[in-house]
């Protein structure tokens, strides 16, 4: 149920933004699942509805309310007003074409990650069976707790302690598979080896089936701009030198995105 100040904020808004969000998580909602679930009056949830539907944030189809594209309209904005967001999607792209295998770049976002850059291995047969619905199929613009990625927890890793814990005092450690972890010490302890190789490393933490690296990236002033992640299939880790290779190859791919953010605007290629 909809507070009326939950974590401070102005209640209209608040109200609107747990209207939207739940209208995402549930792929579209009618306006009684919606009045059912906020425990809010029914003209009240309309007027919010009618609202975000005038300006296109939603849109309606037969009963159903679903998100609108004006929220592709402000997300291309964020994702492309930062400089060092399009070299690192130029890298993602480099990446994924030299090693061809899975590559994204996440950044840190109220207290998790999200995807804004991704590029996938061509020949990618096993990821229809690793994601099995919408709402868990990776592309830019998702959203992942940060202790069972490796690019979230090479994010943590650069973090102070009291960070992490407050990030994990909001979000928890939810279990996503056997090998995640779940317990706040054994995450300390790995972001510790994380710090100290200068990579992270989930192995099936975040779906059955799927290994990966990740390394921060810092911007010019040693603050983080992100995280570069590379990911293959556990079925092809060992054949194709993953746990020797890997980590270099995605250290020396962050390292050189991070001179390209020294080098300063002009070095930026023409999109």
């Amino acid at each position: 149920m909809v507070t009326d100040h939950d974590r401070d904020g102005v209640k209209t808004t608040e109200r609107s933004l747990a209207l939207v969000e739940r209208i995402q998580r549930q792929d579209g909602a009618t306006l009684s699942a919606l009045v059912s679930e906020l425990g809010l009056a029914k003209s009240t949830v309309y007027k919010h509805l009618r609202t975000l539907e005038s300006h296109g944030y939603l849109v309606k189809e037969g009963e159903r309310y679903h998100l609108g594209l004006k929220f592709h309209h402000h997300g291309e904005y964020a994702r492309l007003r930062k400089r060092g967001y399009r070299l690192a999607g130029r890298t993602v792209s480099d990446l994924a074409e030299r090693t061809n295998e899975e590559v994204d770049f996440v950044v840190e976002n109220d207290g998790r990650t999200i995807t804004i850059y991704e590029s996938y291995h061509p020949q990618n047969s096993y990821r229809d069976d690793l994601f099995a619905t919408t709402s868990d199929l990776s592309h830019s613009g998702t959203y992942y707790h940060m202790h069972c990625t490796a690019g979230g927890k090479a994010l943590l890793a650069v973090l102070p302690d009291e960070c992490v814990e407050r990030i994990v005092d909001r979000w928890g450690l939810p279990k996503r598979t056997e090998n995640t972890i779940t317990d706040r010490a054994a995450l300390l302890e790995d972001l510790s080896r994380a710090r100290e190789r200068g990579y992270a490393v989930a192995d099936e933490e975040y779906v059955d089936g799927l290994c990966a690296v990740g390394v921060a990236v810092s911007n010019p002033d040693g603050s983080p701009l992100g995280a570069l992640a590379m990911s293959v299939p556990t079925y092809r880790r060992e054949s194709e030198g993953f746990q020797a290779e890997a980590p270099q190859v995605v250290i020396e791919a962050a390292r050189e995105l991070e001179e390209a953010l020294e080098e300063g605007p002009d070095s930026e290629p023409e999109p």
